[in-house]
């Protein structure tokens, strides 16, 4: 039998299941400080665009992600773009963005 308790529990915390991740919302719609989504180049599904250069980010390990995000942010490596929008993340935001996009299977 479900304690009143612990259904009240349960139904509380549904809909924070339901909300996407600061993570996917940077991923799928960039961010206000000048980031743009991640998505445009590497696809939703983090499957990268071979066409135009852009790796596929699904299922790598978020701290390889996290680590190559802050040397872009330094000015080290990448292209122009990936730079900008590196630096325009917080350092929360590059953790959030490199689990989302680890936490994706692989293509």
């Amino acid at each position: 039998m479900i304690r009143p308790f612990a259904l009240l529990f349960c139904l509380g915390a549904m809909p924070a299941l339901a909300a996407p991740t600061l993570g996917q919302q940077i991923a799928l719609h960039g961010n206000a400080n000048g980031a743009l989504p991640c998505a445009a180049c590497h696809g939703a599904d983090g499957a990268g665009k071979p066409a135009i250069g852009a790796p596929a980010l699904a299922g790598l390990p978020a701290a390889a992600i996290q680590s190559t995000l802050i040397q872009y942010a330094q000015g080290h490596g990448g292209n122009a773009i990936m730079q900008s929008i590196a630096h325009a993340l917080s350092p929360a935001e590059t953790q959030a963005v490199a689990t989302y996009f680890a936490g994706l299977p692989k293509p």
